[in-house]
């Protein structure tokens, strides 16, 4: 994958995340609310996630979606700047990781589901994005090493 299909990735990630991060500080509490009616509305055997109550874990919420925006943004900068793409590939597969895991282990809440289904194909287009450009930067150098021993 060429730099220039990867920094299109990255600016969609960037400006979503944004967007996502920005959206979250009214409509917080939508989310999981949203999640508890589909699933009472759907009939399904989920418990509610209980509505947040305080701002401390919403503050950060908040600070990892704009986080997220900045590595994408750098990785869209300029190449030099790839290496920060990692940060999102440890942030969605930690999240998608634990929502995995609150849902075996805490609540068997839909919005725990609802969570895996969004982290998780975000954090496998990161990682498979990310190691598509690591695979051609590697065959690049080694074709330009190839060629400069000829």
């Amino acid at each position: 994958m060429s730099y220039q299909s990867f920094r299109r990735v990255a600016k969609i990630y960037g400006i979503s995340h944004f967007i996502a991060g920005t959206l979250y500080i009214p409509f917080h509490k939508l989310i999981p609310y949203a999640c508890n009616f589909v699933s009472d509305f759907l009939g399904l055997p989920f418990e509610h996630l209980p509505l947040p109550s305080e701002m401390f874990w919403f503050t950060l919420s908040v600070s990892m979606m704009y986080m997220i925006a900045f590595s994408a943004y750098l990785t869209y900068k300029g190449e030099q700047f790839v290496h920060t793409w990692e940060v999102i590939i440890l942030s969605k597969g930690t999240s998608t990781l634990l929502f995995f895991l609150f849902f075996l282990f805490d609540v068997r809440a839909f919005a725990y589901i609802c969570g895996i289904l969004v982290d998780g194909p975000l954090f496998a287009i990161a990682l498979y994005t990310y190691r598509k450009y690591r695979q051609s930067k590697l065959s690049e150098l080694k074709e330009n090493a190839h060629s400069g021993s000829s």
